[in-house]
């Protein structure tokens, strides 16, 4: 049942729809696109989406903890993820804190800003960092994944604060870049001490909590040939005769495929809320000259997995030498696997109340949200298994993640806002 104190943060949400609405078109504005794995952050959109963010939070009187990443100096360990040569300059973190009145549990809140890339522009049918509006929808790139986040957070806080409320426990504001490639924005906050008894990620999840995540490996497969005149029937290989990659490279792939089938039935793969661990290969390169034996094959590779599970890597070099072992020429010249530094799955033990806090928050309005599972990952990788708070990710509903014209609806933003202002002010307490 909702308190007096309840109604009149509610009640403040719904005069003021279209500030929550502006204020994320304003975020979406920011052209804050991660860069890409070679890449660095060119531009003061960054920066400036930052300063706006700073500027909220000092109007609330949180105190301030700004600074950019330095990679080289994050700690480096098994699921992890870390690059230590990534430049993640001109790319700020920002840390507000407000501290509570006292005797109340803490809670961080922990949004990324970072956005992936538009892609085809000409695909979109509205402008993809305008946060045009049609309809119940707002359209861009960040509109669903994750800004709508940032924006209620933020919101929710200054309405309760609008209505007098005055919290019992600590609130932290955590906004993040690189949540899309590496989670070391978030792992940067968990390495600087920033602590809770609990975090909500304001990741969109259709009004459901997300509970459990699967970890990620990538990597690349050289499969190895031998080059000749492509006009000419070679003699055997043992007699020095050409060897096609291409051909010896389709044999790995469809191996790929076999453990992807393998993993599907296997009982330690399964998982209530998570798809089987699966390996797909995503690109290929191969081949020098149109007319010659191509005497390399490049297989790039993206896998998922369930928490549970050890060494992904291993398992997939294990079944790759397997199926070498049974080609005479791999045998005697066996792929090369090599793998990126890989991000591990998470879950949260569906009993710790904060999953209840956020689920009776949104029975108020008359939603049930589902206990769920995403087949990728966020940032409460790091924030349950590195800095062991229980965490969940709740936000608004919409669609067109990493897609052409990706929306959040405009009352699934602001029912997300209503629901994340009343968990805090049951979670931390108030007056």
């Amino acid at each position: 049942m909702l308190s007096e104190k309840e109604k009149q943060v509610l009640r403040l949400v719904d005069e003021n729809k279209g500030e929550i609405v502006e204020y994320l078109r304003r975020l979406i504005n920011f052209k804050t696109v991660t860069p890409p794995p070679n890449g660095k952050a060119d531009g003061d959109d960054y920066r400036k989406l930052q300063d706006l963010i700073c500027k909220t939070l000092k109007g609330m009187n949180f105190s301030l903890d700004v600074w950019e990443i330095d990679a080289s100096k994050l700690k480096e360990f098994p699921g992890s993820g870390v690059i230590p040569d990534r430049d993640l300059s001109n790319m700020p973190v920002v840390v507000g804190k407000l501290k509570g009145a006292g005797k109340g549990k803490s809670l961080i809140l922990n949004g990324h800003y970072d956005v992936v890339s538009p892609g085809v522009i000409e695909n979109w049918s509205h402008d993809p960092f305008k946060g045009e509006i049609e309809g119940n929808r707002i359209f861009g790139r960040g509109a669903y994944d994750m800004k709508s986040g940032i924006a209620a957070m933020l919101e929710a806080v200054k309405f309760i604060q609008e209505a007098g409320v005055k919290l019992n426990g600590d609130l932290i504001v955590e906004t993040v870049p690189e949540e899309e490639l590496t989670s070391m924005g978030t792992l940067a906050c968990c390495e600087k001490g920033y602590t809770g008894d609990a975090v909500i990620v304001t990741e969109p999840t259709n009004m459901d909590v997300l509970v459990a995540m699967r970890g990620n490996l990538t990597g690349k497969i050289t499969v190895f040939g031998r080059a000749g005149h492509g006009d000419v029937l070679p003699p055997h290989w043992k007699e020095g005769g050409a060897v096609n990659a291409i051909t010896k490279a389709v044999k790995i792939i469809q191996a790929l495929e076999e453990l992807t089938e393998e993993w599907r039935n296997r009982p330690d793969k399964q998982h209530r809320f998570l798809n089987s661990d699966m390996v797909i290969p995503t690109i290929i390169r191969g081949g020098e000259w149109i007319i010659m034996y191509p005497e390399k094959v490049e297989i790039e590779f993206d896998s998922d997995f369930i928490p549970s599970t050890v060494n992904l890597g291993k398992e997939i070099e294990e079944k790759i030498m397997s199926v070498a072992a049974t080609d005479p020429w791999m045998k005697e010249h066996p792929p090369k696997l090599e793998t990126n530094p890989w991000l591990y799955g998470a879950e949260v033990d569906e009993n710790e109340p904060i999953i209840q806090t956020a689920i009776e928050a949104a029975k108020e309005l008359d939603i049930e949200p589902k206990l769920v599972g995403i087949g990728s990952l966020t940032d409460a990788i790091h924030l349950i298994n590195y800095s062991k708070i229980p965490t969940i990710s709740f936000g608004a509903s919409g669609g067109g993640a990493h897609e052409p014209n990706e929306f959040v609806n405009i009352d699934g933003l602001i029912s997300a806002t209503k629901i994340l202002a009343l968990s805090i002010m049951r979670w931390c307490g108030c007056s």
